[in-house]
C-alpha cells in the first residue's frame, strides 16, 4: 500500500459536504493494467497539459489582447458549475509514463484512510472551496492498490500512465486520467 503523510479530519468533511461518498472498489479501477516499475518517468508541469492553443488564449486573455469569451469559442466545455475551460488535449501525452506535482482529492474512501481513485490538482483547495480548474487541467487518477492518505494539504508527486480520457466526476470533468505508479510527499529533487 503506498502512504502519504497526514489525514485531516476537516479535508474529510469538506469531501463530504461536497458529495463524495464512500464506495466499493470502482469498476474503473477492476481492469487496470500496471504501469512498468522500471519504466523513465518525464517530469510534466501543469502547462504540459494545455495544446499550443490553449496556451496561447491563456497568454493573450492574461496580457489582455483577447476578449475574454476566447475561452469559450476554443471547443467542447465542461457541463459542471462554475468549472470553465476546454477538453482540448496534447495527444502526445497518450501512454507515457510521467511524473507531475500536484494536490490530490480522493474521490472514493476505501479502509483505513485510503482510497483507488482522486482528482490531481494543481493548486490546493480546487474542487472543493472554488470552482474546478479547467478539464484540461485535472487529472484524474486511478491506482491498483489503495494509497493511504494524511493530509490533502500537501503536495505529492505522481508517477503513473498517462491516458487522453474523459472523466465526468461529482466535483469536476477531467480531459486526462493516469493509472498510478506512485505517490510520494512532494520534495524539490
Amino acid at each position: 500500500m503506498l502512504r502519504i503523510s497526514g489525514l485531516s479530519l476537516l479535508a474529510l468533511l469538506a469531501l463530504t459536504a461536497c458529495g463524495a461518498e464512500p464506495t466499493q472498489r470502482s469498476e474503473s479501477v477492476s481492469g487496470l493494467v500496471a504501469v512498468a516499475p522500471d519504466a523513465e518517468a518525464e517530469l510534466l508541469v501543469w502547462r504540459d497539459l494545455l495544446p499550443d492553443s490553449d496556451l496561447e488564449a491563456l497568454e493573450a486573455l492574461t496580457e489582455g489582447r483577447a476578449d475574454p469569451s476566447l475561452m469559450s469559442q476554443l471547443g467542447e466545455q465542461s457541463t459542471i458549475e462554475g468549472q470553465i475551460g476546454t477538453f482540448n488535449i496534447v495527444e502526445d501525452l497518450d501512454g507515457l509514463v510521467v511524473r507531475m506535482p500536484g494536490y490530490i482529492l480522493p474521490l472514493d474512501f476505501a479502509e483505513n484512510g485510503s482510497a483507488l481513485e482522486f482528482l490531481l490538482l494543481p493548486y490546493h483547495g480546487a474542487c472543493v472551496h472554488v470552482p474546478p480548474p479547467p478539464p484540461n487541467q485535472i487529472v484524474y487518477l486511478r491506482a491498483l492498490e489503495p494509497i493511504r492518505f494524511d493530509s490533502l494539504w500537501e503536495p505529492v508527486w505522481v508517477e503513473g500512465r498517462m491516458e487522453i480520457e474523459r472523466v465526468d466526476t461529482d466535483l469536476a470533468a477531467t480531459a486526462y486520467s493516469m493509472v498510478v505508479r506512485s505517490v510520494e510527499p512532494y520534495q524539490v529533487r
